[in-house]
C-alpha cells in the first residue's frame, strides 16, 4: 500500500457467516504492517490487530448501534512517521456510531474527537446527518478528521464543515480550518465579548459611579456557528436591537472585517478591527444606524494601560484588574480577594466564593458579589476610585431586574494595600 493514503473497506453483516473488513497498514510507525479487522460483536464492533505472523496483538470493542444487523466500515488515516489511526463506523438504517483508535505498544487506545470546548462528540447519532472523511494537506502532515452537514434552520440553509486535528491523544476541533455558512454567508469564529462605548469605558476605568456606565449602550457580535446566527445585538435603555448581518468581507492584510447589517428596515455598516490572530474584535465602528449607536465600541480592557488586553465583559475586567488585590479592612484586617477559574471569573473573599454581577445591582451599589454557594452572604460594592471600595452585607430576594435587597449590617470601607489614598 502507498504511504500516506487513506484506506477503507465496508461490509454488510447480514448473512449467517459474514466476511470481516480487514486492512493491512503500518499502524504504530515501526515500518512493518499490521492487520486490522472489525466485526459485529455483542454490545459493539470488535476491533482486532494482528502482527505480520497473524498473532493477535490487541483487541477492543468499538461503539455500535444496538441491532442484530449492522454494517461496518474500517478506515486507516495516515499520521506520517507515527503510523496510522483507525476509524470504525458501525451503522444501521436508524443509527450510526463513529470511533477512532490508535495502536501503540501492543494496545488499542480510543482517540476522542473533541469540540472547541474540549467535550467529546457523541459516539452515535442519526445516519446521514454528518458526512465524514479524512483529509491530509500537505502530504507530510497527520490526517485531519472532517465532518460536514447541510441543514435547514430558522434563518435559512446552514452549511457546517468541522475539522479536527490530531493532538497526540485526541482529535481537537480546529476553529481556523472549520467553516460555517448561513445562506452562503460565512460566520466567523470570533472571540465572544461585550463591547462598550468609549464614554462608558472611561467611566469603568475611573472606578467610580458605574450607574452612568450601565446607562450607555452595549454591543455584542452574535456569531453562533451551530445555530446559524450572525447578527449585531445592541442593548440600549429602550430595549434590545437585533441587526442580522447581510454581508461580510474579511480584510486579512489590514486585520479588519466589513459588515453590512439591517435593523428595523434600515441598513448600516460596521467596520471591525481584529487583534491577536484575527479572531478577537478589539473595536467595532458603527456607521449609519442612529445618533446614539453610531461610533466606536470596544471590549473592556482594550487599550487600557500599556497593553491591549480584552475581557469577555466589564465584570471580568473589574474582577481581574480591580478587585484582585490585598485590601485593608476595619481595624487593619487584611482581606485578600482573588479570581478563580476562567471567564466568567468568580472571586474569593473571606474564604467564600462569589459571582460578580454588574447587570442589575440595587441603586446604592455599583456591583453585587453574589454567593456561589446557596446560603452564602451577598455583598453590595461601591467603587471609590482606583484604590478603595465600600462593601455592605445585603439580604436579597428575587433575581435579575426583579431583585430586591436591603442592608444586613454596617458598611465596611476597604483600602488597597500598598496604595496611598484618603478614605473618609
Amino acid at each position: 500500500m502507498l504511504p500516506g493514503a487513506l484506506f477503507a473497506i465496508a461490509l454488510a453483516l447480514v448473512d449467517p457467516e459474514p466476511m470481516t473488513p480487514s486492512l493491512s497498514v503500518d499502524l504504530d510507525g515501526d515500518g512493518s504492517a499490521e492487520t486490522a479487522t472489525a466485526s459485529a460483536a455483542r454490545g459493539g464492533a470488535r476491533l482486532e490487530v494482528r502482527d505480520a505472523r497473524g498473532r493477535k496483538q490487541a483487541e477492543s470493542i468499538a461503539p455500535a448501534p444496538p441491532a442484530s444487523v449492522v454494517q461496518v466500515t474500517l478506515t486507516a488515516a495516515a499520521l506520517g512517521s507515527s503510523g496510522s489511526l483507525l476509524e470504525v463506523r458501525a451503522f444501521t438504517d436508524a443509527s450510526e456510531c463513529v470511533s477512532v483508535w490508535r495502536y501503540r505498544a501492543n494496545a488499542l487506545a480510543r482517540v476522542p474527537i473533541q469540540d472547541r470546548a474540549g467535550r467529546p462528540l457523541a459516539d452515535c447519532g442519526d445516519p446521514g446527518g454528518w458526512v465524514h472523511r479524512w483529509e491530509r494537506e500537505p502530504a507530510d502532515t497527520p490526517s485531519a478528521f472532517v465532518r460536514e452537514r447541510v441543514e435547514t434552520v430558522p434563518n435559512g440553509s446552514l452549511r457546517r464543515r468541522e475539522v479536527f486535528v490530531f493532538a497526540g491523544f485526541s482529535l481537537n476541533a480546529d476553529a481556523k480550518r472549520s467553516t460555517s455558512e448561513i445562506n452562503g454567508l460565512p460566520i466567523p469564529a470570533w472571540y465572544e465579548t461585550r463591547l462598550y462605548t468609549r464614554t462608558a469605558l472611561d467611566r469603568l476605568y475611573q472606578r467610580f459611579d458605574l450607574a452612568s456606565f450601565r446607562s450607555r449602550p452595549e454591543l455584542r457580535i452574535v456569531a453562533d456557528r451551530e445555530r446559524g446566527v450572525f447578527a449585531l445585538r445592541f442593548q440600549t435603555s429602550g430595549g434590545d436591537i437585533d441587526a442580522p448581518v447581510d454581508s461580510f468581507a474579511a480584510i486579512p492584510s489590514e486585520a479588519k472585517a466589513s459588515l453590512a447589517a439591517r435593523a428595523g428596515g434600515k441598513s448600516f455598516r460596521a467596520v471591525v478591527e481584529l487583534g491577536a490572530d484575527g479572531s478577537v474584535p478589539i473595536e467595532v465602528r458603527v456607521e449609519g444606524l442612529s445618533r446614539e449607536l453610531d461610533g466606536p465600541f470596544a471590549p473592556a480592557g482594550s487599550w487600557h494601560g500599556r497593553a491591549r488586553e480584552v475581557f469577555p465583559s466589564a465584570a471580568d475586567e473589574i474582577a481581574s484588574q480591580f478587585l484582585t488585590a490585598s485590601w485593608s479592612g476595619p481595624l487593619g484586617r487584611r482581606i485578600p480577594i482573588q479570581i478563580e477559574g476562567a471567564p466568567p471569573y468568580r472571586v474569593r473573599m473571606d474564604q467564600a466564593l462569589f459571582v460578580v454581577d454588574m447587570a442589575a445591582p440595587p441603586p446604592a451599589a455599583d456591583l453585587l458579589l453574589l454567593p456561589a454557594d446557596a446560603g452564602g452572604r451577598t455583598w453590595g460594592v461601591v467603587l471609590q476610585g482606583p484604590n478603595a471600595l465600600e462593601r455592605t452585607p445585603l439580604l436579597c430576594e428575587g433575581t435579575g431586574g426583579s431583585r430586591s435587597c436591603r442592608s444586613d449590617g454596617p458598611a465596611e470601607k476597604l483600602r488597597r494595600l500598598g496604595a496611598r489614598v484618603n478614605v473618609n
